[in-house]
């Protein structure tokens, strides 16, 4: 007898759930007590900060000729910028290619057409009131490619900061909802957050067939930039 008690007293002991049995202050059964939910934040922005790129577009028959000509071009259009109050360290090259150029008949022949010089830089513009005027003094000064304007905002992160507590209470929202819908009313607790997604993208404006003319009245308007941030967050709950 005392054999065949031990015998069942052990199978009771190996197919007895693991967890039922906790500590004081700990979960019982956080497996089971868990709700997940996604959380999603938007915050939109006004912006304050403006890149412009532009520069010269030349041609010539000869190499020289053309990079001189490009190199004049760019040297009025950078003393006209920074007479705005552009600084140096504002001001970055961002393409500059020497290509030489060809014409084709209709059997496919080519036919050497010059070399054509291209000098894009963007600017940095902190004060976007003045974008509009920048970007005509530096056409007036003889820019004729105006690659791109954007509008951005320079501290991204304080904008994300607050998108990423929208997305967590959000996540709460939901996962309280859902909880009371199934008869839960304890309060939820995060048990496990994840960021899973970022974005924030600059308003682009472009000038058409990137060529403009050498006297215009520019109206430029920033609009607003939206921050996204996505979360998961995992709660759970006491009994």
């Amino acid at each position: 007898m005392v054999l065949f008690l031990a015998v069942v007293w052990g199978a009771v002991a190996m197919i007895r759930p693991t967890g039922t049995q906790a500590a004081a202050g700990e979960v019982k059964n956080v497996d089971n007590n868990t709700v997940s939910a996604a959380g999603v934040g938007n915050i939109s922005v006004k912006p304050d900060v403006a890149y412009v790129t532009l520069g010269a577009q030349t041609k010539e028959k000869s190499a020289s000729t053309a990079s001189a000509e490009n190199s004049n071009v760019m040297d009025a259009v950078l003393k006209a910028i920074k007479a705005e109050g552009i600084k140096d360290n504002e001001v970055e090259t961002s393409q500059f290619s020497i290509t030489p150029q060809y014409n084709y008949n209709n059997s496919g022949n080519p036919t050497f057409d010059g070399y054509q010089v291209i000098n894009l830089v963007t600017i940095k513009i902190k004060d976007i009131d003045k974008a509009s005027t920048i970007l005509d003094k530096a056409v007036t000064a003889g820019a004729n490619n105006v690659s791109s304007v954007s509008f951005d905002i320079e501290d991204r992160g304080k904008a994300y900061e607050d998108a990423l507590d929208l997305a967590v209470k959000d996540a709460k929202l939901k996962a309280s909802v859902m909880m009371k819908a199934t008869g839960v009313t304890q309060e939820l607790k995060p048990y496990k957050v994840v960021e899973s997604a970022y974005s924030t993208y600059p308003v682009y404006a472009r000038a058409q067939d990137g060529m403009v003319e050498a006297e215009m009245a520019t109206q430029l308007i920033p609009g607003t930039l939206k921050v996204t941030a996505q979360v998961e967050v995992t709660f759970t709950w006491t009994p």
